[in-house]
């Protein structure tokens, strides 16, 4: 089969070849050339017709080489080192500003005052804060009830006499030490001028002389203003003190009226007709009202007593009550307040501050002389202690008339 096929093939490619060199030859040689050749050779003979084959080939189908290629690896890319908090890269957020008092307006860059349970006011800030508003509190404060009796508003207004003395003293304070820097300076008629000015208007505010417009900018003009800002200032310091002395005789003297309130600690050493049971039996280092902080170094209304005992004294309950407080108190400390009921038509309280131990939860029912803490010096404390406060409605009292 195979030597058949290459045959026809060969035949077929002698064929083809003969007929090509024929019909050049024919095409290219002139009529005379073929009448030349016919009467020499005579005609040529006929060559038979061959069919052409018909040629199938079938290759066989070509399958791709298979190639495997190796896998491809993502590159390994490693993240950018994350920079470590450290004071340069923590962001600082701006420091808040005071609310405006009185008309004033906030100064820029004073933190505010603490919230209710924020943390303790540090000795820095607490500079900062009464250079803002005088009369700061840098102690938290509870909420205090709304004065609906006369008893109330009493005691109301005595709150708000302390908070002008705190005021005062702080604006006395920095007023004298502005008068200070301005003496060193040499000026020989500013002794004179700060003589003839002495005593001042007792009606005026501190601030009267310091405003005016008339005072000249120099040292002499200067010190004239502070001379009479301080002089107006002690005046009327001594009017708000009277005031708050005629208050607090007024509501001690209803103390001995108001009957004993829950069974206080007998047991527990009483001074006077008191109507509360004492805490400890320390020694009262601090009273009531307001002072220059010895923790601050700034005047403060010191809301309650200071009784000095050795830490890890026991402190025990003035009262039956309901423990309405208990925990960190900012400048406090560690703080428990127990809520007696009523007295004097106000809701009497007790609170116990700068405990080292806590031994009560809020919410727990009291009895007079039980242990509620151990004595301490947490929070804005100069040493051991315990800080003692009686409120009526929320606001402090002195603690002594009753105890």
């Amino acid at each position: 089969m195979g030597e058949r096929w290459w045959r026809q093939a060969a035949l077929a490619a002698v064929t083809g070849a003969t007929l090509m060199v024929t019909s050049f030859c024919l095409d290219a040689g002139p009529a005379t050339a073929e009448a030349q050749s016919s009467s020499a050779q005579g005609p040529l003979p006929t060559l038979p017709t061959l069919p052409s084959p018909s040629l199938t080939v079938s290759l066989p189908p070509v399958e791709p080489p298979k190639v495997t290629l190796p896998p491809i690896k993502p590159p390994t890319v490693k993240p950018p080192p994350i920079p470590s908090a450290t004071a340069s890269t923590r962001p600082t957020a701006p420091p808040a500003t005071v609310p405006p008092t009185s008309g004033k307006l906030p100064r820029v860059g004073v933190p505010a005052p603490p919230s209710a349970d924020g943390p303790m006011v540090s000795p820095g800030s607490a500079l900062a804060l009464i250079a803002g508003d005088p009369g700061a509190d840098l102690y938290p404060q509870p909420p205090v009830d709304a004065a609906l009796t006369p008893q109330a508003r009493q005691v109301a207004a005595l709150s708000d006499v302390e908070h002008r003395i705190q005021y005062l003293e702080n604006i006395l304070a920095r007023t004298r030490d502005d008068l200070t820097k301005v003496q060193r300076g040499p000026d020989p008629v500013l002794h004179l001028l700060m003589s003839l000015t002495a005593g001042g208007d007792a009606d005026a505010s501190p601030f009267a002389v310091a405003d005016s417009a008339d005072v000249v900018d120099t040292p002499t003009g200067r010190a004239v203003a502070l001379s009479g800002a301080i002089s107006s200032g002690q005046a009327e310091l001594v009017r708000r003190r009277t005031e708050e002395a005629r208050l607090r005789q007024e509501i001690s003297r209803r103390v001995r009226t108001v009957p004993a309130v829950a069974a206080p600690a007998r047991t527990v050493a009483t001074v006077g007709e008191g109507r509360l049971g004492r805490p400890l039996s320390g020694r009262l280092t601090s009273k009531y009202g307001t002072r220059f902080d010895p923790y601050y170094h700034v005047w403060q209304l010191h809301a309650g007593v200071d009784l000095a005992a050795p830490i890890g004294t026991p402190i025990l309950a003035a009262a039956d009550g309901r423990v309405s407080r208990a925990g960190w108190y900012g400048g406090y400390g560690n703080y428990t307040c127990i809520d007696h009921g009523r007295a004097d038509g106000q809701r009497l309280s007790t609170c116990y501050g700068h405990q080292s131990k806590l031994m009560v939860s809020p919410g727990q029912r009291i009895r007079a002389g039980q242990v509620i803490g151990l004595v301490g010096s947490t929070g804005a404390s100069t040493g051991p202690h315990l800080h003692f406060e009686v409120r009526l409605g929320g606001r402090p009292v002195d603690p002594l008339p009753w105890i």
